[in-house]
């Protein structure tokens, strides 16, 4: 039991934790995110507004060309970092200007750079210069005239306009102004550096939230032990009463049960003999039920000796011992068991376990009704289903019928002689052998307890 605590403890405090944790690194990761996207961003319009806006060649504008919303730097003082600037024009010739910020550029990747910029109103960049040759008469439009402007949109796309555009390719941030005369002014900035740099910061916050995780996990474990003491002790005393107490009835029970035989004997049979035989019987029933499941929850496993042995055999013996007391209440059993079913577990375990739900279905069944037992060996699982009629299902969860000392009924079950323990048990054993017992309802009030074993421990 304290085992499960502590095991219980550490899942619970490592999965708030890592909640914690996990949201602490995306925060971190995204705070990063946004202010270097922001930091690129400013130093973009820094070399936009010392550049692009005073490039030769277009047309005095006095608007400010930056991304809308955002006030230009002065960036006096301030290192842009790995840039390069470049103006086409209409008929798709490029100027560089200042290529000292970026020489690690060929020409021909800074062409193909200008090409991936999606700015549908700029022309497509030809790989020619402004200072190149004209292009002969009579090839490329009329003699003297200029090439007509070939917007990246392909034919039939509008005419260029005042527009301006901000966006990325291949490891570049860049800027992009569109003049009234056709002409397109870039600004690229390289990015890449900041790029490797987050990744670098995600890996790294990754891996020191991974040894966070193993360091805060040792120190649970460390202090799971003092934080589940009180808790541990409070249950030991429990279980302590219980066992001693358990231990302390059996003897008196015992002496009460053999002084009705002897007085029946003497005087004959009562029906306060008998009561006084019922009550002291229900009783000890009782305590050897609870003695069984405090054992269970102080020693584990090691209380009980695993064998191996025929289920189907077991389980036919312990149903036919119970026909009787289900014939006389009119409910006919049913049975689809599967031969041979072998099961490596606690002989005793298992023979209670059935009783214990038999001993259920034929109290609480209903008069003239059906039970339905069935046991199939699946994979390394062994599966047993018992299924009965009933007057009323109860008006709880089926899972609330394991709890202790359930009872849907008190009157009755007093009647019957129950304690309202037996399911408790059967899932306790089933529990700390691997194994699990459920329940369910079905159509037209029946009930089903399936139980899985593992056929070998």
């Amino acid at each position: 039991m304290v085992k499960d605590l502590q095991r219980k403890y550490i899942k619970t405090t490592m999965l708030v934790v890592t909640i914690l944790l996990a949201v602490f690194l995306v925060l971190v990761n995204i705070l990063n995110y946004s202010l270097t996207r922001s930091d690129s961003r400013e130093r973009l319009n820094q070399i936009a507004a010392e550049n692009v806006r005073s490039m030769p060649g277009e047309n005095q504008d006095t608007r400010t060309i930056a991304e809308p919303g955002m006030d230009l730097p002065s960036g006096r003082g301030h290192n842009p970092g790995s840039y390069f600037v470049a103006r086409l024009n209409a008929s798709g010739a490029v100027t560089f200007y200042d290529l000292t910020h970026d020489a690690s550029m060929t020409f021909d990747g800074m062409i193909a750079l200008i090409n991936q910029a999606d700015a549908a109103f700029a022309p497509q960049a030809t790989g020619e210069t402004e200072s190149d040759p004209p292009v002969p008469p009579g090839e490329e439009g009329k003699p003297g005239e200029a090439a007509p402007p070939v917007p990246k949109g392909g034919e039939g796309a509008k005419a260029p306009s005042l527009q301006e555009k901000i966006g990325r390719a291949d490891g570049y941030l860049y800027y992009a102004a569109g003049q009234m005369d056709g002409t397109v002014s870039y600004a690229f900035l390289d990015i890449s550096q900041e790029t490797q740099s987050m990744i670098r910061i995600i890996l790294i916050t990754a891996v020191l939230g991974a040894l966070l995780w193993l360091l805060i996990l040792v120190i649970v474990i460390f202090l799971s032990k003092k934080a589940i003491a009180p808790i541990a002790e409070n249950i030991e005393k429990q279980r302590l009463f219980i066992t001693n107490a358990g231990h302390e009835f059996k003897t008196p029970l015992a002496v009460i049960v053999s002084n009705v035989d002897v007085q029946e004997l003497h005087g004959g049979k009562t029906k306060w003999l008998d009561n006084i035989r019922t009550q002291a019987l229900r009783l000890s029933d009782l305590t050897k039920q609870m003695l069984t499941l405090a054992k269970m929850e102080e020693s584990g496993t090691t209380a009980f000796t695993a064998v191996t042995f025929d289920a189907a055999q077991v389980l036919e013996d312990t149903i036919r011992i119970f026909r009787e007391s289900a014939s006389l209440r009119g409910i006919r059993i049913q049975t689809d068991v599967e031969q041979g079913v072998q099961i490596h577990f606690p002989k005793e375990q298992y023979q209670q376990m059935l009783e214990l739900l038999l001993d259920n279905a034929v109290k609480y069944g209903k008069e003239n009704g059906c039970l339905s037992i069935a046991l199939h060996a699946e994979r390394k699982q062994i599966h047993l289903s018992f299924q009965n009629d009933c007057e009323k299902l109860p008006e709880v969860d089926p899972d609330q019928l394991f709890d202790r000392f359930y009872r849907p009924d008190s009157s009755r079950n007093r009647n019957t002689g129950g304690s309202g323990i037996g399911l408790a048990v059967v899932r306790a054993i089933a529990q700390q052998q691997g194994g699990s017992a459920k329940a369910q309802y079905l159509p037209n009030e029946v009930i089903v307890f399936d139980i899985e074993l593992p056929a070998k421990l």
